[in-house]
């Protein structure tokens, strides 16, 4: 709809690189674009209209207003455009969406005594990353063998720092004893050697080094030296013979294979290190009419831009159109040395684009199967509900606490039926420390509609844990932030049943209703809600019990004589949980600051009757991070969202 403000605004575009947006009447942003020629891009889409794909035809029909921003260069305008993505969420871009995430192994170069983690977001931070692996039981495989047979520290930071005695990694021979002085740095930095040699596919060089190390011992007579090594050789040994090279060199590269039908389809990246084809991922995406190049190009940017490993060569099906050099370059910036952008036409590299096409074509058969059964479950309960859309997103809320102490709220998010877990909240209730449900719940979502209005990120569908009163609360939040366009239900168990005819045990509540949706026994539509009231419960209740077991912490130290705010802090950081502090003798309670002798003594006599038992789980977290108010699921232990 070519509006008078777009009509004139299209007369005033420049023709230089930059970033437009198109925006409907309420100002949304429906769709941001990247061009080399701002004036010949945003001019095309009100050219030929009729033959221009279904999406562009809804999205012209809908946009009122036009706006953009222009960029010294297309590599700029690149970094602009995966921004403004992330910020607005706009309805008609792609959207990287992946129900997983992977395992990586990094090696904290940083450091000293640089150790191995397992985490699942690369940082540029100067450390080593090796993965992701699609397959987490391999990565934790690999991760425990590493530590077995490379006597790299496992301790903590924190435990390195404040350790004085040798842990029991180090008299199993499991650590080198770094954080006591068992090992100089250079004998140290030997062993992370042979561990970057192990991931960069050098294995026969690796063995011959150990082989080496191995005939040096032995002549030292540094029996158990040698025993190690040679183990270490021999464990080796089955792990090259395990590995088959695919290629015929050593490189580091991302595959990307694409297959559609229409609208719908996978993008699909192969990931090969050191030559060795150690997983791949898939990247669904619907109700996108783009050119090929143009998808791919646009999850290439937003895996990227995500903090992911950027290989030497980035393989494509075909070109990625007019930004392609400024992609390259952009590659490069996040590598931090050249990578190759290439569209093979002959040779091995064809080969591997089929690969992955051929990956994504069952990725696609698979996700279709599997989506077809979901969809029909998210019909039914748009059909129950009475919502506008089918619920691909959505959000339930939760609040926990025990007489309004340690109140906390959890929101998790189910995407396509399966829980999202980046989209995870944690939210600490601020304003209320006496039991009131309605009011933590107005708190929580109040927090949530208003971050929604200003990133413009709404789910499909709001369900909250509770019954009339809490619907009641919601629609109340949303009308005082003039918000009418938000689908909220409210899910409750119901009270009273007919024992001679039980039916299930849980009824719904939307607005504009007065009698609750109740649902037939077994039903599917009831079983996806609960599941996700469920999830939200679990989550909340976790959380309450960390907070709770960190308030035990400090009340436990708070009765002790001498010990005030500041020293009871002093301990926590120094020693990480009230186990360490309990066990922990005069000597070592007089090296944290602030504390005597005197208030070490009173501290150890405090725990006399307590030491050598066991301790509640959730008062061994360690007591940082008090302060927030609003937590998102830690990246590294997705498994675990309450970390």
């Amino acid at each position: 709809m070519l509006t008078d403000v777009i009509e004139e605004k299209l007369k005033l575009v420049p023709a230089k690189p930059g970033v437009y947006l198109w925006k409907d009447r309420d100002g949304i942003v429906l769709y941001v674009g990247k061009a080399k020629v701002l004036r010949n891009r945003v001019r095309s889409y009100h050219q030929q209209i009729r033959n221009k794909d279904l999406k562009t035809q809804l999205m012209v029909s809908r946009a009122e207003d036009l706006d953009w921003i222009v960029t010294d260069s297309e590599k700029a305008a690149l970094l602009l455009e995966n921004t403004l993505i992330k910020k607005f969420r706009p309805r008609y871009n792609i959207m990287l969406r992946d129900d997983k995430n992977f395992l990586s192994i990094r090696l904290s170069m940083r450091d000293d005594f640089p150790r191995l983690y397992l985490v699942r977001k690369i940082k540029r931070d100067g450390s080593i990353y090796y993965g992701p692996f699609s397959d987490a039981r391999s990565a934790r495989a690999t991760f425990s063998f590493l530590n077995k047979f490379f006597p790299l520290r496992e301790c903590t930071d924190r435990e390195f720092a404040s350790r004085t005695r040798p842990c029991i990694n180090y008299q199993i021979g499991r650590s080198s004893g770094p954080c006591c002085g068992m090992i100089s740095k250079e004998d140290y930095a030997k062993i992370v050697k042979q561990v970057r040699l192990f991931f960069e596919g050098k294995g026969e060089e690796l063995v011959r080094e150990v082989e080496a190390d191995m005939e040096r011992a032995s002549e030292d007579l540094r029996f158990e030296d040698a025993a190690r090594l040679r183990d270490l050789v021999y464990a080796l040994r089955r792990t090259l013979q395990k590995q088959q090279a695919e290629t015929p060199d050593l490189a580091d590269r991302d595959i990307f294979g694409l297959y559609r039908e229409g609208a719908s389809g996978v993008v699909l990246a192969i990931f090969v290190r050191a030559g060795k084809t150690i997983g791949q991922r898939a990247f669904p995406f619907t109700q996108q009419e783009d050119d090929d190049n143009e998808l791919i190009a646009q999850v290439i940017q937003q895996y990227y831009a995500d903090e992911n490993f950027v290989p030497a060569e980035v393989i494509t099906p075909e070109p990625l159109g007019e930004m392609e050099g400024a992609m390259a370059e952009w590659l490069a910036d996040l590598r931090g040395a050249k990578v190759k952008l290439i569209a093979p036409q002959r040779g091995d590299k064809v080969r591997m684009v089929d690969v992955a096409t051929e990956n994504a074509r069952q990725q696609f058969e698979l996700r279709r199967h599997r989506l077809a059964d979901t969809r029909d479950v998210l019909d039914a309960v748009a059909k129950a509900l009475n919502l506008p859309r089918l619920p691909i997103v959505v959000e339930c809320f939760d609040i926990s606490n025990v007489q309004g102490r340690q109140a906390v709220g959890s929101q998790v998010c189910f995407v396509d039926g399966q829980p999202s877990k980046d989209r995870y909240r944690r939210y600490k209730i601020r304003t209320k420390d006496t039991p009131d449900d309605y009011a933590m719940m107005r708190e929580v979502l109040t927090r949530r509609v208003s971050r929604a209005i200003e990133e413009n990120d709404w789910p499909d569908l709001m369900l909250i844990d509770g019954g009339r009163g809490q619907l009641a609360v919601a629609k109340a939040v949303l009308d005082e932030l003039d918000v009418h366009h938000q689908p909220i239900a409210a899910i409750t168990k119901i009270r009273v049943q007919d024992p001679d005819n039980p039916g299930p045990e849980d009824m719904a509540y939307i607005p504009g209703r007065k009698n609750p949706v109740t649902f037939r026994r077994g039903s599917t539509t009831l079983f996806f809600l609960q599941r996700i009231r469920d999830e939200a419960h679990r989550f909340a209740l976790e959380y309450h019990r960390k907070l709770r077991g960190k308030a035990q912490t400090f009340s436990a130290l708070d009765d002790i004589e001498g010990v005030g705010p500041a020293r009871r802090k002093a301990l926590v950081k120094h020693f990480g949980s009230l186990r360490k502090i309990r066990e922990a003798d005069v000597e070592e309670l007089t090296q944290a600051p602030g504390i005597t002798r005197a208030v070490a003594e009173a501290i150890y006599d405090a725990f006399a009757d307590q030491r050598g038992q066991s301790v509640d789980a959730a008062t061994e977290d360690d007591a940082d991070d008090l302060d927030d108010d609003t937590d998102t699921v830690d990246d590294t232990q997705a498994a675990t969202p309450d970390a």
